[in-house]
């Protein structure tokens, strides 16, 4: 029997050997496990990343259809609707119910792309922004407009039109560097807001005046006793002294391209905002000059609102005080023939009482706005009458006087809306002010409905010689063919500051005080503080309109909650 031989350390070297190459492999497999596992979650990063930064542009597209959308109804419907003098374009959409037509026809710049109306909604697609962020990839943003309800013509307050929308918009934000693109999509739902159409009113001002001067050609300064804070214009120059000089929170506009300056007792005319170091007046929001004139016009006539007063009466041949009725129930509104005094008051039942004073008669007019009544006092007689004295068409409390008032002074009632009207001058002779209002954070009635029109058709509103110091007048004044102005301005000692809440609209700018440098020497500082009201489509009843259009907005502030398509 032959028996086989190994030669010494052979067997162990191949044993190592074997062994060796078992745990190398085993070291390779764990490398690709470990190496693939790095990769697999590289990727699944890659993925979460991306579908963070999908949402990111989902949620941009988002923000720029709300900015989109604001843009074309703040900016862009503004101007087109600014365009059209007849109502009859509007009426039309009405008349037919399309809230969608108007949308389309009117929320567009002009060198843009329309909304398109198919069945009950307009859609836009966003034309995407250039974010340059660096990400692969971009958004796509729709905006889908529909009415929430039919459109309505409001013949309460002239002519108005309001038009109720509801809004979605859709976006899809996508990564393209991803095989297969990465997307995520998100829509932004029941977004409400209504748009309202009328005419353009005069009231929007803080200040107008066709000629900045006095009727017989001197100058009026704005001096460091001027504060404005509303818009202010001109058809012709501003003249400013003092440094530092007059104050504006809101810009102030004037036709020709330089402004007077008083430039130290030598008057310049400079196309510049100021005039340092002697006359350097302060605008918050920029001085334009240059500007296109705004014709005084007005689409409501100084016959149309005496017919409004007037009512189913004939116009009286004698002076009196009269209150047109068919024997039970009002038919105008308040109707004064010859010189006459006004006062307003509120009685402790909260009913606005109407104190007119005419020739020997007297009459107390008290307004019950909730009962709608109106009890007329002569005397000793009492006759109580449905209805209030405001006019035809129902605007709000309307007086009017064929004459003068040579005495206006009182309470404006929290819920009452008053035009005080004359052919002639109204002389205020004391405070003019709401029963609501407030004085904090500064002087303002933006939470409240009472608003008065002191409109004096041929003459002056002046404030009299017995009026107070430091008086506060609260409504909007317009004079279109004279000037609101201080009686004997110029003598006397200081009177303090004049606070008008509301705006004036005069031909001619009327004076209210003298100055010595920068010392007040008499008349009236001016502290007219703009009702910011007035830009919300607000304004006295009645009230002279210009002959365009303008549009407000409601509700597209309040911004909707995004959520995942």
């Amino acid at each position: 029997m032959r028996m086989l031989s190994v030669l010494p350390g052979k067997g162990k070297k191949g044993i190592v050997l074997a062994v060796t190459m078992v745990i190398i492999a085993a070291i390779l497999v764990a490398t690709a496990v470990y190496y693939s596992s790095i990769v697999n979650e590289k990727s699944s990063g890659e993925i979460s990343r991306y579908v963070s930064q999908a949402a990111y542009l989902a949620e941009a597209g988002l923000n720029h259809g709300v900015s989109e959308i604001r843009e074309r109804i703040r900016t862009d419907l503004q101007q087109q609707v600014s365009q059209i003098r007849t109502s009859s374009t509007f009426h039309a959409y009405v008349a037919t119910g399309d809230a969608l037509g108007f949308f389309r026809d009117f929320a567009y710049p002009s060198s843009g792309t329309k909304f398109t109306v198919s069945g009950d909604k307009a859609t836009l697609t966003v034309t995407p922004l250039a974010l340059n962020s660096g990400v692969p990839g971009g958004y796509e943003a729709v905006i889908t407009i529909r009415a929430s309800r039919p459109p309505e013509e409001d013949t309460s307050s002239g002519e108005k039109y309001v038009f109720y929308y509801t809004y979605d918009i859709s976006s899809r934000g996508y990564i393209s560097a991803a095989s297969p693109v990465i997307a995520k999509r998100l829509v932004m739902k029941g977004g409400n807001f209504t748009l309202s159409v009328q005419r353009d009113t005069f009231a929007k001002f803080a200040l107008f005046t066709v000629h900045h001067m006095t009727p017989s050609g001197t100058t009026v300064w704005f001096t460091s006793n001027t504060r404005f804070n509303g818009p202010v214009h001109s058809n012709e120059r501003f003249s400013f002294a003092q440094n530092p000089g007059a104050s504006f929170s809101q810009e102030i506009t004037q036709s020709q391209t330089k402004a007077r300056y008083y430039n130290n007792g030598w008057p310049v005319l400079l196309d510049a905002s100021s005039n340092p170091p002697y006359d350097v007046p302060s605008f918050s929001r920029g001085f334009s000059r240059g500007q296109d004139q705004i014709n005084l016009e007005s689409s409501i006539s100084q016959s149309e609102l005496k017919n409004q007063a007037l009512g189913t009466m004939p116009e009286p041949g004698q002076n009196g005080i009269y209150v047109p009725n068919n024997g039970s129930a009002l038919t105008g509104g308040i109707y004064i023939r010859g010189s006459a005094s006004v006062s307003m008051s509120v009685n402790s039942n909260g009913n606005a009482v109407y104190r007119v004073a005419q020739g020997g008669t007297v009459k107390e007019i008290t307004v019950d706005l909730p009962a709608s009544t109106t009890a007329v006092k002569t005397g000793a007689n009492t006759e109580t009458y449905a209805g209030v004295p405001d006019g035809v068409e129902n605007e709000g409390i309307l007086i009017y006087n064929k004459g003068s008032i040579t005495a206006f002074s009182g309470t404006v009632q929290k819920d009452s809306k008053v035009t005080l009207s004359s052919e002639q001058d109204i002389v205020i002779s004391g405070n003019v002010t709401y029963e609501q209002y407030d004085t904090s954070p500064t002087l303002n009635a933006e939470n409240y409905t009472n608003v008065l029109g002191i409109l004096a058709w041929g003459g002056d509103v002046r404030i009299g010689t017995s009026a107070p110091d430091d008086i506060s007048i609260h409504g909007i004044v317009m004079a279109p063919h004279g000037v609101f102005e201080v009686d004997n301005y110029s003598s006397g000692s200081p009177r303090g500051t004049a606070t008008l809440l509301g705006g004036a609209i005069t031909d001619f700018y009327g004076p209210f005080g003298t100055f010595s440098g920068d010392i007040n020497i008499s008349g009236y500082g001016r502290n007219f503080v703009y009702d910011a009201r007035m830009l919300s489509g607000l304004t006295p009843p009645y009230f002279p309109y210009m002959t365009n259009f303008t549009s407000f907005i409601s509700g597209l502030d309040s911004r909707p909650v995004w959520q995942e398509e």
